[in-house]
């Protein structure tokens, strides 16, 4: 809840630290970061919307690539410590990136008068023990959008009804949920898993000396960490199929279908910064579209898809599927995960084709695009199927961890490509970004609908069994 509540203010900080930049570049140096937050300077010109995108990539660029290369040693560290110290120490980073935010409107500090470079020191420390915030948007997505949602409306109820403090106050809110939240973990929050002891002798490269052999123990580690990166992308090549001719593409194209869907979510970064220049929303305003973005979100993954699941999905009560089974259940998978990627294209090139003329034709559209937030499960579930019914069900949990690789990758890259998209086309078009949207979601269609479900190329035993 704590996120949501600044995640608006946040978009308006990038907006004035945008603006001041493009106006010291023009010569008007005297006025505070405050002062762009308020209605008497324009921060409207094309100039400064692409450079809040590009402030924004930033930020979440860094967070995504310092997280994905920590994760794996804050996992470790918390199977040997236990998971309270470690999420403990996260919410510490989270509490610092949200205190650069309060520095850096404070033109009299030097945090203010360097404040798009000190911008960038919060999300490097969270990104360094950020490895809790993917992890809970890989498992419980859900429930963080419950959270997410909250937070505008909180604030809305404890801050004064004003257009400036409010934005410092957003995240004194925040940072005193933080801190309420770090002295429940560590005083009143059991422990959810039992320290292990430590493993020794894992890796010959820390037993090196650095000191010694600097060059050894770095390509070591490179080595390990290419390793770590391509190893897992591995489980989406082709498969050989006992007993059948060529080889079995369907888990390929789910992991490049699900790999343009992940890219595809940049754009809900971009669609803030869209909203707020387009319809000229406040902080306060733009606060509750996503809140309701993210009510919508979280009702289709708590509700809506699992009745639906639960309902249409095929039933087996035996203790082995047989191929009809595996087949029908892949026909199930395939199906929900097309409609919904499907239905998201088609709500983004809806809102690039008739949405800038009306905020509630756009805020309608994106509440459709927000109900078919259920592609990411789907496709989870629709690979596993495919893994399994062609004879490597052994293997679901690698491709899981291949799919978190591809979703971390993802999540480096998509920022920029909707920065650099949308800084390119503000001035133009600023409805590039759907189009993009559209494009990236339609593809992804494309390669699911080549995905085989037909019972005879199903095999029920498992591949690997027969080596």
């Amino acid at each position: 809840m704590s996120r949501g509540v600044t995640m608006s203010p946040r978009i308006t900080v990038y907006k004035a630290i945008a603006c001041r930049a493009v106006n010291a570049e023009q010569g008007s140096t005297d006025l505070s970061l405050l002062d762009f937050m308020t209605t008497a300077v324009d921060c409207s010109s094309p100039q400064v919307q692409a450079r809040v995108a590009r402030i924004q990539a930033s930020v979440v660029t860094l967070m995504s690539v310092l997280s994905a290369i920590v994760t794996g040693f804050w996992s470790r560290l918390g199977d040997v410590h236990g998971r309270k110290p470690v999420f403990a120490v996260f919410l510490l980073g989270a509490t610092f990136m949200e205190l650069m935010y309060v520095l850096v409107m404070h033109a009299d500090s030097l945090f203010g008068r360097h404040a798009e470079k000190f911008i960038l020191a919060g999300p490097i420390v969270e990104g360094l023990v950020g490895a809790i915030p993917l992890t809970a948007r890989d498992k419980a997505p859900g429930i963080l959008f419950v959270g997410l949602a909250a937070g505008p409306w909180f604030s809305g109820l404890v801050l004064p009804n004003t257009d400036i403090v409010d934005v410092e106050d957003a995240f004194v809110l925040s940072i005193s949920l933080l801190i309420g939240t770090l002295v429940y973990v560590l005083l009143l929050c059991p422990e959810s898993r039992e320290p292990t002891a430590p493993e020794r002798g894992v890796s010959t490269t820390e037993g090196l000396s650095f000191a010694s052999d600097p060059l050894t123990v770095i390509r070591g580690y490179l080595t390990r960490f290419i390793s770590a990166l391509m190893i897992p992308i591995t489980m989406f090549a082709p498969r050989i199929v006992p007993g059948r001719a060529g080889r079995n593409w369907n888990i390929t194209l789910v992991g490049m279908g699900l790999f343009l869907y992940l890219v595809s979510i940049g754009v809900y970064s971009a669609k803030y910064i869209y909203a707020q220049h387009v319809y000229s929303w406040t902080t306060a305003q733009l606060g509750y579209y996503m809140s309701l973005l993210w009510i919508t979100r979280a009702f289709n993954l708590l509700f809506f898809l699992p009745v639906i699941i639960w309902y249409f999905k095929p039933q087996f009560t035996g203790t082995t599927p047989d191929s009809a089974h595996l087949a029908a259940e892949m026909r199930f998978d395939k199906i929900l995960a097309t409609a919904s990627l499907a239905l998201d294209g088609l709500s983004d090139a809806l809102i690039a084709i008739a949405a800038r003329s009306s905020q509630n034709t756009f805020i309608g559209l994106s509440c459709l695009s927000s109900l078919t937030s259920g592609g990411n499960p789907t496709l989870h579930s629709l690979g596993a199927v495919c893994l399994h019914a062609c004879g490597y069900g052994a293997e679901t949990g690698a491709l899981f961890g291949g799919m978190a690789v591809l979703s971390a990758i993802a999540h480096i890259i998509n920022p920029y490509i909707y920065a650099l998209t949308y800084g390119a086309t503000v001035a133009t078009f600023p409805q590039a970004i759907f189009v993009l949207t559209a494009v990236l979601l339609f593809s992804a269609v494309f390669l699911l609908t080549g995905i085989s479900s037909k019972a005879e190329d199903v095999i029920v035993h498992d591949a690997q069994d027969e080596e």
